[in-house]
C-alpha cells in the first residue's frame, strides 16, 4: 500500500488512489497518466462556464518519495468572470478578473508535487505522507486560464488498511496563493475524506469527498463527490472513468473524465 499522491484535479485524483491496488501497481522507478476531463458550471454567476482540462503528468519514484511535473492543456467557454486556480474554475466576478466573453484554449499551469512517505508496519500500520506542490504561472491570465502568480502549499496524505478490502484515505493541504494585482485571493485550506476498494478481477472503486475554503470573500467553498471505477493489468496499465458531482455553487455541478495511468 502507497498514499496517493497530491492532486492535479479530482478525476486524476481518483485516478491515481486506484494505484493502490496491488495487482495494478508492480515495481516501477516511472509513471506516465493523463486524463481527459470535462466539467460545467456556473459557480454562482449567471452564465455557465464549460471547460476541458487534459493534464500530462510524468512522475519518478524514489525510494519512500515521489516527484511529479504535470503539464495540462485548458479549453474554457465562458461569458462570466471565471479564472483557474491551481487548475480549478475560481468565480471573480467584480473583483478585478478578466471577463472571458468565448471560449479560449492554451497551456495550463504547469504543477510540480512531491510526497515524502513514512510507513509504520504492524497490525496498525498506515501509510502518512508529507506533500509539498508549487504552482508556475504558465497559464495566460488575460484569457482567464490563470492567475499569473505562483503558489506553493504542504500538505499530509493519510491511508490506511482497514479491512481485507477497504482502505481509508484522508488528506488535508494548505496552500499559499500568489495575489494578481487588483485580487486578494484567501489561501486555500482542502480536506479529503473517502475510500479504495477493488472490485471483481482487477476492478477497483474510488470515493472522495473533498471540501475547501473559498479563495474570494463572497463565494461558496468548493464541496464535491467524486467516484472513479479504474480496471488495471499485471502490466502496470490501469484505465479508468470518473464521474464528480459538485455539492455547492463554488464546485462544477458536473466533472465527467476518462484516463490511463502507466508504469515503467
Amino acid at each position: 500500500m502507497r498514499t496517493p499522491p497530491s492532486l492535479v484535479c479530482m478525476f486524476a485524483a481518483a485516478l491515481a488512489c486506484a494505484a493502490l491496488s496491488p495487482a495494478a501497481a508492480p515495481a516501477a522507478d516511472w509513471e506516465f497518466s493523463s486524463a481527459a476531463n470535462y466539467d460545467t458550471g456556473k459557480y454562482g454567476a449567471k452564465d455557465r462556464t464549460d471547460s476541458v482540462y487534459i493534464p500530462f503528468t510524468l512522475k519518478r519514484y524514489y525510494r519512500g518519495a515521489d516527484l511529479s511535473v504535470t503539464v495540462p492543456y485548458l479549453r474554457q467557454s465562458s461569458r462570466g468572470l471565471i479564472t483557474r486556480v491551481g487548475g480549478k474554475p475560481v468565480r471573480i466576478a467584480g473583483r478585478g478578473g478578466t471577463a472571458v466573453n468565448s471560449a479560449a484554449a492554451g497551456l495550463g499551469d504547469i504543477l510540480v508535487n512531491g510526497s515524502y512517505t513514512l510507513k509504520l508496519d504492524g497490525p496498525r500500520s498506515f501509510d502518512l505522507g508529507l506533500a509539498g506542490r508549487l504552482k508556475l504561472p504558465t497559464a495566460d491570465k488575460n484569457k482567464g486560464l490563470g492567475t499569473g502568480e505562483p503558489d506553493g502549499g504542504v500538505g499530509l496524505e493519510f491511508a490506511k488498511e482497514v479491512g481485507p478490502r477497504w482502505t481509508l484515505l484522508a488528506d488535508g493541504y494548505y496552500t499559499r496563493i500568489g495575489n494578481p494585482p487588483g485580487l486578494d485571493l484567501n489561501d486555500q485550506v482542502e480536506v479529503e475524506l473517502g475510500f479504495y476498494a477493488p472490485l471483481r478481477g482487477n476492478m477497483g472503486l474510488t470515493v472522495l469527498y473533498e471540501a475547501q475554503n473559498a479563495l474570494v470573500d463572497g463565494n461558496a467553498g468548493p464541496r464535491c463527490l467524486s467516484g472513479t471505477l479504474s480496471y488495471g493489468t499485471a502490466g502496470g496499465v490501469q484505465l479508468a472513468v470518473g464521474l464528480t458531482l459538485g455539492l455547492s455553487d463554488g464546485s462544477p455541478e458536473l466533472d465527467i473524465g476518462a484516463g490511463l495511468n502507466l508504469q515503467f
